[in-house]
């Protein structure tokens, strides 16, 4: 049986860093099927008076180009890495699919075993970022989450942040094949003044996973600058977390270090929700 990779392809700017890290990830899985998704929302005409009509259909035209000439500029991204990653012997397939974004990748995403997909960016539209937000908190995966310039491997220097609930656990176990190409692994446990400080979580013992401990005092700035700041302090080129996020009124609102990871991370992180 081979492992399932849902590579999910929204934006132009970040579809070379998503690819790449897709075979990335593959190899350190000891193998995998990637399947690159790319999603387009299907145009249509509501009940309006003529001339209303005729402007609206207008739009539609112009929103079909745009789409048909994103969809194509994608499609050429694939080929072009493709080849490449057939002659490495990873299995690539490329698959469109119409409907709502967030609906759609929830479902693909529900049937792999991982997704890779880029992280949000200021100035995404409204089905880019909800399509992300179902990957990462509606398909029960673990997501890895890209940052748009990224091409360079990882999996060698892993940190993992550490905290002492079921989310982080939930992330780390589905890591465990990836930890075991790493040449170092780095546990980042957050502590506030005067709690006591965490040893070597069992999980990883129970794995035979080494780790070294760095504590980091969690105090009145925002953790996740200082997570952030430990990374490239140590070197090191991937990041496990758990997720967190609160939704009231059907608005995602992410937890403050998930958020922060998200927006500034500059390697890829693998969380879940």
């Amino acid at each position: 049986m081979t492992d399932v990779i849902l590579a999910v392809l929204g934006r132009r700017e970040t579809a070379h860093a998503v690819l790449d890290a897709a075979v990335c990830l593959a190899a350190l899985a000891g193998g995998a099927g990637i399947i690159v998704l790319v999603v387009h929302a299907p145009a249509s005409v509501g009940p309006l008076a003529a001339e209303a009509l005729m402007a609206e259909v207008g739009d539609i035209d112009g929103t079909r180009t745009r789409e048909r000439r994103r969809i194509g500029l994608l499609k050429s991204a694939f080929d072009a890495w493709a080849d490449g990653a057939r002659q490495g012997g990873h299995s690539v397939q490329w698959v469109e699919e119409v409907g709502v974004a967030s609906a759609v990748v929830e479902e693909r995403g529900r049937r792999a075993d991982t997704i890779v997909i880029a992280r949000p960016l200021p100035d995404d539209d409204a089905a880019t970022a909800h399509a992300f937000g179902a990957a990462l908190f509606h398909t029960e995966r673990p997501v890895l989450v890209v940052p748009k310039a990224s091409s360079a491997p990882f999996g060698r220097r892993v940190a993992i942040a550490w905290r002492d609930d079921p989310r982080t656990a939930k992330a780390i176990i589905p890591a465990m094949r990836l930890l075991g190409a790493a040449e170092q692994v780095f546990l980042l446990a957050g502590v506030r003044k005067g709690a006591e400080a965490p040893g070597i979580p069992a999980v990883l013992r129970d794995h035979g996973i080494e780790a070294s401990l760095r504590i980091l005092p969690i105090g009145t700035d925002p953790f996740g600058k200082l997570l952030l700041a430990t990374l490239h302090e140590l070197g090191a080129d991937m990041l496990v977390m758990g997720a967190y996020a609160h939704t009231p009124l059907r608005e995602m609102i992410f937890g403050g270090v998930t958020r922060y990871m998200c927006e500034h991370a500059g390697v890829p992180v693998l969380m879940r929700h």
